[in-house]
């Protein structure tokens, strides 16, 4: 029989546990909130986090300082951010980006930017990416949609209380009175806020090192020929009507094709869709210069595309290449238009007929 000071012990130890519980997650949750590793309240420059592009993406477009903003794949993760404000003082830039981020997802962050404090964007035009087929949002949704739900994981989540707070706590006691320009190559793009998903220290940029991933196969994803024309009109058309550029006349927007090497466009003659890439791009300018708000930046006949010792395989490029496209984007000399257009595809496909000519020695016969 259960005697009344046992009875009131139980009662008193139930009290405790309850107390205890609530008061350990309001500290968990006010540590994560302090803390934000994933600027979902806030965005803290002074802080050394490290930085996950598919994580802080979200709290970025929401809460940052920012009137640029550079969107796009892995072909912009490497832009140095400086490059632009060392052109107009006045620009605040923001790089949004990730490793193969599809259409969906480029629509979907999208949709996060303050656009009514922006005034120029940067958009990375991957092509191949326009031919995908099944596309989906991989991000972490919780970080991106605001409501009471998601706040909740953010705030208790795995990733939140295990996998960040602890190693972004111990980061910024170890490196508070370090100097930045003290810690290793690997720390400052892993924490700097400009240099997030920059991954060109972990590169290698040397041409035998890409004629052997070439030659052993690493080359790129294989591309759907069937259908391939009207796939690829109908994402453009969903991406530029997603972006509904009439009803931001305010914002310059400055889409842009990034230098891919002569290798690679070798390789799409090989596989049989070079052509219809070209063609694309016909359909791309039109689509562009529909919009006064809009311009294509052109960089896909650089002289450097014949050199392999720009790239790491053969459609990324190094440092050096990231910075003459970021200090190039808005010079007129590489926008592409109506009247241009023919000459510098020509000029395309005879700079890719002089690296067939230079490497055939090495390169796979057709």
């Amino acid at each position: 029989m259960e005697t009344p000071e046992n009875k009131y012990s139980y009662k008193r130890f139930l009290a405790v546990v309850s107390v205890s519980t609530i008061l350990l997650l309001l500290v968990i949750g006010l540590a994560s909130y302090i803390v934000d590793p994933f600027f979902q309240f806030r965005v803290k420059n002074d802080n050394h986090y490290f930085l996950n592009p598919w994580l802080v993406n979200g709290g970025l477009a929401k809460n940052y300082d920012y009137n640029t903003v550079i969107l796009g794949s892995s072909m912009v993760q490497n832009y140095d951010l400086s490059v632009l404000r060392k052109k107009d003082s006045s620009v605040r830039p923001v790089k949004l980006s990730s490793g193969g981020m599809n259409n969906e997802e480029m629509k979907y962050l999208y949709s996060f930017v303050k656009k009514d404090s922006v005034k120029s964007f940067i958009i990375n035009i991957d092509v191949p990416q326009l031919n995908l087929g099944f596309e989906e949002v991989r991000f972490p949704k919780f970080l991106y949609d605001n409501t009471f739900k998601n706040k909740m994981e953010y705030l208790y989540g795995y990733e939140t209380c295990i996998r960040f707070i602890p190693i972004d706590i111990a980061l910024s006691l170890y490196l508070k009175n370090k100097d930045v320009e003290s810690l290793s190559p690997t720390y400052r793009m892993k924490t700097d806020i400009d240099q997030i998903g920059n991954n060109s220290h972990q590169n290698i940029y040397d041409a035998d090192y890409v004629k052997d991933m070439y030659l052993s196969g690493r080359t790129v994803s294989v591309q759907n020929l069937e259908g391939i024309h009207e796939r690829m009109h109908q994402k453009l058309d969903t991406l530029l009507a997603s972006m509904d550029l009439d009803n931001y006349k305010h914002i310059e927007y400055t889409f842009v094709l990034s230098p891919y090497s002569a290798l690679y466009w070798y390789h799409t003659r090989k596989e049989g869709y070079y052509n219809h890439f070209l063609d694309f791009v016909y359909y791309l300018n039109e689509s562009v210069g529909k919009h006064d708000n809009a311009k294509l930046m052109f960089f896909f006949d650089l002289d450097e595309i014949l050199d392999l010792n720009y790239y790491t395989d053969v459609s990324h490029f190094s440092p050096a290449l990231s910075n003459k496209v970021l200090d190039n984007v808005y010079n007129p000399e590489y926008e592409l238009n109506a009247s241009n257009i023919d000459y510098k595809i020509q000029r395309l496909d005879s700079l890719v007929n002089v690296f067939v000519e230079k490497n055939k020695d090495w390169l796979p016969k057709n």
